[in-house]
């Protein structure tokens, strides 16, 4: 470990990645000490009674709470169900107002990065700063949709009434459901984590290097869930200990081919009900349901461009030509789409 001739991901040779994953892409001990730091002075400062609002419960999602966070870059998702929000239309209503009031308060706290706090009518965006350690965080105030530990079957009377709603109304219920996204991917073995990571970190050394300023790409959470649905489709007939090189290469031939995916997972709603869902809402391929809300297709033309795809895709194709993935062959196990 560390006599690299470049330190570049896609230069190294196919024996060493995992090492290099060690060495550059798996955060420290101390990072993680002071994200976790930084995260608990923010929950403590939402429960504390200079904070304005009735906090019901505070979920800490993002890269930090799914434990798929790459070294020196953590980013929280940090959902604060607010208890004068009984309803969506509650949060529609009254959102943008309590959004506003908060950002103006967080401007005022000695961790909160000067300059850095922005808001609109969904969320805050701001930067944490503690011993050397930034921090990017989205707090998105919410409504209670489900309750503590729902059962299936209210969860499937929640979607149901969710076909029902606007399209407007229908895409305020993906932050309240957050928890569920958040225990799917933080309850994915440590080797898929590891490969969500080396994904991550792909799409920030290469594809933000090479992206067009006028394109919306696909974000942290539909990486992630396109590379657990390829290790998934693998997972009947590949050997127990699986060469990260391998699958790294596989996780970008599917992006490549990104037309062809059809992914659903019924930890959370049945396949009927995720039938139903494409029928109602006219989901055609490529298809990715999130698997906490099978109301919400992460691969529609509305949330990223059919353009920002295609770019994507070729930057996946460039990489399987530079040396670490070129003569990486794929075994039969792993499939796309």
């Amino acid at each position: 470990m560390g006599a690299y001739a470049s330190t570049d991901l896609l230069d190294q040779d196919p024996s060493t990645l995992e090492d290099y994953d060690v060495e550059y892409i798996q955060p420290t001990a101390v990072y993680n000490d002071t994200s976790r730091e930084l995260v608990d002075l923010l929950v403590r400062y939402l429960q504390s009674r200079a904070y304005p609002y009735s906090v019901d419960r505070v979920v800490k999602s993002g890269s930090f709470g799914k434990g798929t966070q790459i070294r020196d870059h953590a980013d929280l998702d940090c959902v604060v169900v607010l208890n004068i929000l009984k309803s969506v239309h509650d949060r529609i209503n009254h959102g943008p107002q309590i959004l506003g009031h908060l950002a103006d308060m967080l401007k005022t706290q000695r961790w909160v990065v000067r300059g850095s706090v922005t808001n609109n009518d969904y969320i805050i965006l701001f930067k944490m700063y503690q011993n050397g350690v930034t921090m990017d965080v989205d707090l998105l105030p919410t409504f209670e949709v489900l309750g503590h530990n729902p059962p299936n079957y209210r969860k499937e009377q929640t979607y149901l009434k969710m076909l029902d709603l606007s399209g407007r109304a229908r895409s305020y219920y993906s932050v309240p459901l957050c928890q569920l996204q958040l225990d799917f991917v933080r309850l994915q073995p440590s080797r898929v984590k590891t490969l969500i990571r080396l994904v991550k970190y792909w799409r920030k050394m290469e594809v933000e290097k090479h992206a067009q300023p006028s394109l919306r790409y696909p974000n942290s959470y539909a990486m992630e869930l396109i590379t657990i649905h390829v290790w998934k489709k693998a997972a009947a007939s590949r050997p127990r200990r699986i060469k990260l090189v391998e699958a790294f290469k596989s996780v970008l031939t599917q992006l490549v081919n990104y037309q062809s995916l059809h992914a659903e997972w019924y930890d959370n709603y049945s396949e009927v009900l995720a039938n139903e869902a494409c029928d109602r809402l006219g989901f055609t391929r490529p298809i990715v349901l999130d698997p906490a809300n099978p109301t919400n297709n992460i691969m529609a033309p509305y949330k990223f461009r059919v353009e920002a795809w295609d770019h994507l895709a070729l930057i996946a194709a460039d990489s399987m030509r530079r040396p670490l993935l070129k003569d990486v062959v794929i075994p039969a196990y792993w499939q796309w789409g």
